[in-house]
């Protein structure tokens, strides 16, 4: 817990400074470019768990545009669903699109580290500085708003199963019962009479 503390205190740090952290997995896998004229070799590390630093105004576009892309992608999962109307099984799907979907509930984690670290940074920084304190609650919603659509995504997947919990129990009422309840609710509400066909 004490790791963590530390990664929350770095990041509330270089937020007080007007640099953001976004995860550093994601610039690898989407934004990776290389200059032709670069003379350097490319050496590519494990940065799944990483974050990267960025001017704080970039890094809540970043992070703001990484949650309109996984909203599109949640869009085209929807339809890729009522096409087919069959659960989504993570488990039967290829290898890489299980890692994707593993590395989604790590950046719901790190997304929740990023909205900490904001509330710590905010306590560090002056009422008189309003315009970084303006940016650095801006960067927290970037990363609320992509820790929400994250989440958007995996709960549309478990929606798509059936309940585990489901029950056939007669609920012991009749219709007569159920019209008669809706009749005093309707007359109680001081509306009128409802039909029923």
């Amino acid at each position: 817990m004490s790791s963590k503390k530390n990664k929350i205190t770095s990041m509330a740090a270089a937020l007080a400074v007007a640099l953001a952290p976004v995860p550093a997995s994601s610039i690898v896998h989407h934004d990776l470019s290389i200059s032709r004229h670069s003379t350097s070799t490319l050496s590519l590390q494990d940065v799944k768990d990483s974050v990267a630093y960025l001017p704080i105004d970039e890094a809540t576009s970043y992070m703001l545009n990484l949650a309109d892309r996984m909203k599109t992608h949640r869009a085209n999962l929807r339809i890729e669903w009522e096409e087919k109307q069959i659960p989504i099984i993570l488990k039967n799907q290829k290898k890489e699109t299980q890692e994707g979907f593993e590395s989604l509930f790590r950046h719901i984690a790190v997304c929740a580290s990023f909205v900490e670290a904001a509330r710590v940074a905010l306590k560090s920084v002056p009422e008189s500085n309003a315009e970084l304190r303006k940016e650095i609650v801006a960067f927290a919603r970037s990363a609320a708003t992509l820790r929400y659509t994250i989440e958007d995504i995996l709960s549309f997947i478990e929606s798509t199963h059936v309940p585990k919990k489901t029950s056939d129990a007669d609920l012991g009422v009749t219709a007569d019962q159920v019209r008669a309840l809706i009749r005093s609710e309707h007359k109680k509400l001081g509306l009128k009479d409802p039909t029923f066909h």
